[in-house]
């Protein structure tokens, strides 16, 4: 009874710390009226096999309110026709080959476009980031506000099924970066979309800084804090977005897997507990619900049904706020945490043994070191 009694109260627990972990979804700021200067802007774009993403991109990015000074498409020793696109959209493309030992492929493909770069801010975006038609004077805008790094996780859509299972992946991600804390804590950057002025991008030593680091957003974040620099974090809405992982489960289990084999070390003890109650939290719902329906007890059955139930509206209400997800993601939210806990399980498993992770046709070592 007493071990009963107990597990209902890391239940609680993880209720409660919810309102403080998902406190505040800070969005970027509406454009302010009349007219601003700002300084030249450097868009960047690593894509490595993107031919099916970087026309939406660079539709988007021609159609922006503010034109950003040069858009610069960095082709990642892809195999498709990524190079030809971006040129045909009238982007300046770099083409790299034969990436060097210690590189990991994204940070070789950023650190290359930005000393390319000729503007006083640059703009890295992901090949499937979308734009609405003001996101790009919001970011600006933003900067204006504060006079520091931008960062954004953008708000996620999605169109199949298996898409949904990145609902709880997102939860966790934006809350181990403390960014929806009353507080913002910001444990690292969001890669998808990061506007950084180019000298203090020098001052960090860019991304060769963190070149073999997987998850180079969190490691930039660090050099920044390391250097003195601050920076701001915010949360997508339907005009910065994107769509995380759209060719197949394969590829979103391989894009998580690469984030959670790296990313769980960086986030700070504080937030690591808080974040361990509120999965154990999830995690033990149903599993109480399955246990006393087999055991036959009804008052704790009831109890725990009820709980299931809090826990699915307090995730259909809180999914809204980040991305596309469906009521049946909510309701059915003890499969995501099976697919969550699985890859959480192998991300420690080649942690442990120093296995590869596979991503975009590439084998890297948890340590960050791309092994082709």
């Amino acid at each position: 009874m007493i071990l009963i009694v107990i597990e209902f109260v890391v239940v609680l627990i993880g209720l409660a710390i919810t309102p403080m972990l998902f406190y505040r979804f800070p969005r970027l700021p509406e454009v302010k009226s009349g007219e601003m200067v700002f300084p030249k802007v450097s868009v960047i774009i690593p894509a490595r096999n993107e031919e099916h993403n970087l026309p939406l991109l660079l539709n988007d990015l021609n159609g922006q309110s503010f034109i950003p000074f040069e858009i610069i498409c960095v082709d990642d020793d892809s195999s498709d026709s990524t190079a030809q696109i971006a040129e045909a959209s009238g982007a300046r493309v770099l083409s790299l080959h034969d990436k060097p030992d210690g590189w990991t492929g994204k940070s070789w493909a950023c650190q290359n476009g930005a000393d390319a770069a000729k503007g006083e801010l640059l703009v890295f975006l992901d090949a499937d980031v979308r734009l609405g038609h003001n996101a790009i004077l919001r970011l600006m805008q933003a900067y204006s506000d504060c006079g520091c790094t931008i960062s954004a996780q953008p708000f996620h859509k999605t169109e199949k099924a298996y898409e949904q299972l990145s609902m709880l992946f997102n939860f966790i991600q934006i809350a181990a970066n403390g960014t929806a804390l009353p507080k913002p804590l910001g444990v690292g950057l969001y890669g998808p979309v990061i506007l950084i002025p180019k000298s203090e991008y020098n001052r960090i030593g860019g991304h060769e800084s963190v070149k073999m680091s997987i998850v180079e957003d969190m490691a930039l974040g660090h050099r920044l804090k390391e250097n003195g620099l601050s920076y701001l974090l915010f949360i997508g809405d339907k005009e910065l977005s994107f769509r995380m992982y759209g060719d197949g489960l394969k590829a979103l289990l391989q894009g998580w897997l690469k984030n959670m084999a790296a990313g769980a070390a960086k986030t700070t003890p504080s937030v690591f507990v808080m974040v361990f109650f509120w999965i154990t939290s999830l995690i033990s719902v149903p599993l109480h619900v399955i246990y006393f329906s087999i055991s036959g007890n009804f008052l704790w059955l009831v109890m725990y049904s009820l709980l299931y139930i809090v826990w699915a509206t307090i995730l259909s209400s809180l999914s809204k706020r980040i991305g596309q997800f469906r009521p049946l993601a909510t309701v059915l939210f003890p499969l995501q945490m099976v697919v969550f806990l699985g890859v959480f399980a192998v991300s420690v498993f080649k942690k442990i043994f120093r296995l590869n992770v596979i991503w975009k046709g590439r084998a890297v070592s948890v340590e960050g070191k791309t092994c082709e």
